[in-house]
């Protein structure tokens, strides 16, 4: 039976001058002074903070502000148009779940029970590195709060804010903590020391190649914090009880590890669970499936990076762009077939072989990662758990970090890399044919990656963009990379030589019909008009493309930071906009 955790309900604030929660506690039914008086009353209410932790959908939908995804809009962060929110402790500038968890610190001495104070200040150590990790990636600068703030604080309220290296050092901090106060059981829904080095080497990983990669601000220890991140990578590798989930079966365990209505704790190292028996629900299906939704289809250029099955690029055949999806679907890595619908795909407990369905997916490449059985598909039906930190992404932070720091060798991907393409049958990565030739096709997505070590990075980071997709990354790795000009291109489809019917599985049948004006005859059991939303991008042959009436920008000297609302820089002048925002 799963676990689940129940939250507390829990009164909060922002932190804005004007906002009469501050002085007023997260309450159950009793005052804090009263209790947090034993091992129960900790474990309740540290409880409460795993609600912080991202949904299935926050995860997945994460993803469509990266140039992975085409949706039936463009977001703010590609098409140059965001603003300055107005509202205080709007746009991602709120802190009442860090009142939670220093309302914790400020009472939970009270608890009888030293194990238990050991055990769940761990746990909030790690919820208050969580919070202030999503705000720094965001925000860059923000004010580090320990206390609890109240109304009358005036101090605390009206502070600047305290400098990324600052906050990024005591994010470092609560998690050593963490790692120290945890205990190391093996429990995918519950926060442990493992938990807590994963996560260290997440933050110093982003933080590393951020500062490397942002040379412009002059931020220090790049490489300290890189060494940071595999050292803390190397330690789960080495000692956790995680592996790579895996039954034998190249073709359906990288499918089955996201679609599962059960986490597969083998791999899992934090998840959230769902359940259709407590109503604890979610809409993915609804969501990849319908075409009422938003129309999520794959971009080309991630589809572009999946190789062959033997190992080499598919971007090295003469004439790629040209090739068809029957034929470019065929002899690639196993995660493409388990991540898109592609020929011969069949729903899970299903016996029908099913196209990609371009209502539902404005490229054709449909999603079906995250995909369940169809019993699920309606609207809050679903109910399969999420992995929120698993073992491969620590595999792919480890073999990052030691290649940014320009140390990788072939042992080193050797017990990472190798054993996440050994899952789908992959060939492993050889770190000296990569810097011997580093892939064109990449160098071009990635200009400012350079020196000896520039192929073996490039290969690393097209190992985590297949292996991580809709899983919530590829935004934040664009930005710490200093990539952002890579949202300025259009996100464009599969390829169609010319209007007209088109085959899609090569059985013979007509799947397509692209046209304009009026629709003529045929048999084709889709068929997509041509001039309003979707055009070729070669006129009458291409790749399929959307909305490219509306322009597309990313402000190199702004947009890898978001904006603080300008209520707040209202009620605390203290607080300065980040660079060039107004």
């Amino acid at each position: 039976m799963k676990r689940v955790i129940y939250m507390l309900i829990v009164a909060v604030g922002f932190i804005s001058c004007n906002d009469n929660f501050l002085d007023r506690y997260p309450i159950a039914e009793i005052a804090p002074e009263n209790s947090f008086k034993t091992e129960q009353d900790l474990k309740l209410y540290t409880n409460s903070f795993y609600n912080d932790l991202p949904s299935i959908n926050d995860i997945v939908k994460s993803d469509n502000i990266s140039d992975n995804v085409l949706y039936n809009g463009v977001p703010g962060e590609q098409s140059g148009l965001r603003i300055v929110p107005s509202e205080a402790g709007s746009g991602g500038w709120s802190w009442s779940d860090l009142r939670k968890i220093n309302t914790f610190f400020k009472y939970y001495e009270q608890c009888d029970s030293e194990v238990a104070k050991r055990e769940y200040s761990g746990v909030a150590y790690f919820f208050r590195a969580w919070f202030y990790f999503e705000k720094v990636k965001r925000f860059g600068d923000v004010p580090w709060y320990t206390e609890v703030v109240g109304s009358g604080d005036t101090e605390l309220l009206t502070k600047p804010r305290d400098s990324r290296v600052l906050v990024i050092d005591n994010i470092i901090a609560d998690l050593d903590a963490a790692i120290e106060n945890l205990n190391d059981d093996k429990a995918s829904d519950k926060v442990t020391k493992w938990a807590a080095l994963a996560l260290k080497s997440r933050v110093c990983l982003f933080e590393g190649t951020f500062r490397k990669y942002h040379s412009d601000l002059n931020l220090p220890d790049s490489d300290k914090l890189l060494e940071l991140s595999w050292q803390a990578a190397q330690e789960v590798i080495d000692k956790s009880p995680y592996s790579l989930y895996e039954t034998g079966n190249p073709h359906l365990d990288y499918r089955d590890l996201f679609a599962s209505n059960d986490l597969k704790e083998t791999e899992v190292i934090l998840g959230r669970r769902y359940s259709s028996d407590l109503d604890v629900i979610h809409s993915i299906n609804y969501y990849f499936t319908s075409a009422t939704q938003q129309d999520v289809g794959l971009s080309k250029t991630l589809i572009n990076s999946y190789l062959m099955s033997n190992g080499s690029a598919f971007t090295d055949q003469a004439g790629y762009e040209l090739i068809e999806f029957v034929n470019e679907t065929k002899n690639r890595d196993r995660r493409l077939e388990q991540t898109i619908r592609t020929p011969g795909y069949m729903r899970i407990g299903g016996d029908m072989e099913l196209l990609p369905d371009f209502s539902a997916s404005m490229t054709g490449y449909q999603v079906v990662k995250f995909v369940s059985d169809e019993r699920q598909d309606g609207n809050q039906s679903s109910y399969q758990d999420v992995p929120i930190i698993r073992f491969a992404e620590v595999l792919l932070n480890y073999a990052e970090a030691r290649a940014e720091l320009g140390i990788i060798d072939q042992a080193d991907v050797d017990k990472s890399i190798r054993l996440i393409r050994n899952r789908v049958g992959m060939p492993n990565l050889d770190v000296a044919n990569a810097n011997s030739n580093p892939d064109s096709y990449l160098a071009n997505q990635y200009p400012n990656v350079i020196g000896d070590n520039k192929g073996i990075v490039l290969e690393v980071r097209r190992e985590r963009r297949i292996e991580l997709a809709m899983e919530g990354f590829r935004y934040n790795d664009l930005m710490r990379w200093k990539a952002g000009k890579i949202l300025e291109e259009y996100i464009v489809g599969m390829y169609f030589p010319s209007l007209g019917e088109f085959d899609l599985d090569g059985d013979g049948t007509m799947d397509v019909l692209l046209y304009e004006g009026d629709e003529p005859p045929s048999t084709a059991t889709q068929k997509i008009k041509l001039g309003d939303v979707f055009t070729l991008t070669n006129g009458d042959g291409g790749n399929l493309v959307a909305f490219t009436d509306r322009e597309k920008s990313f402000d190199e000297s702004r947009d890898y930071l978001y904006p603080i609302p300008s209520g707040d820089i209202l009620l605390n002048p203290a607080l300065e906009q980040n660079r060039n925002w107004k």
